[in-house]
C-alpha cells in the first residue's frame, strides 16, 4: 500500500510541474506539493503506528495461547482464567471462575 501511495505522490508532483503556467502559479504549485508531502507523511506514520501495534498484539496473542502468563492492568491473564475473544481483542473471564465474573480485559492494556 506504501508504494502505491508514493508512486501515485510521485504521479501528481509531476503532474502539478508540466502543468501550464497560466493554470498554476509557482507558488501555487509549491503549496499543493507541499500538502500532498504533508499528507503521504501523515499516512506513511499512520501505518507504521499501526503495523507496530498489530505486532505487538500478535505477540501477546501468541504468548496467551501457549499457555503463558500475561499482565494487563491489575490482572495476569492466562488461558485457564480467561478466553481471548478475537473480534473484539479482549480477555473474558470464564464463567466457572467466581472471583474474576463479569471481568473483560482489552488487549491494549496488555504488555508481553
Amino acid at each position: 500500500m506504501q508504494i502505491v501511495l508514493f508512486l501515485l505522490l510521485i504521479l501528481a508532483v509531476l503532474l502539478i510541474f508540466v502543468s501550464k503556467k497560466e493554470s498554476l502559479t509557482n507558488s501555487v504549485k509549491v503549496y499543493i506539493i507541499l500538502s500532498l508531502v504533508l499528507i503521504f507523511l501523515a499516512g506513511w506514520v499512520y501505518t507504521f503506528y499501526n503495523q507496530k501495534t498489530a505486532q505487538n498484539e500478535r505477540e501477546i496473542i501468541n504468548a496467551y495461547e501457549q499457555g503463558k502468563t500475561i499482565k494487563c492492568g491489575n490482572y495476569k491473564v492466562n488461558n485457564n482464567s480467561f478466553i481471548f475473544v478475537s473480534g473484539t481483542l479482549s480477555f473474558v473471564a470464564k464463567e466457572n471462575i467466581k472471583d474474576l465474573k463479569g471481568v473483560v480485559i482489552d488487549i491494549s492494556t496488555c504488555k508481553k
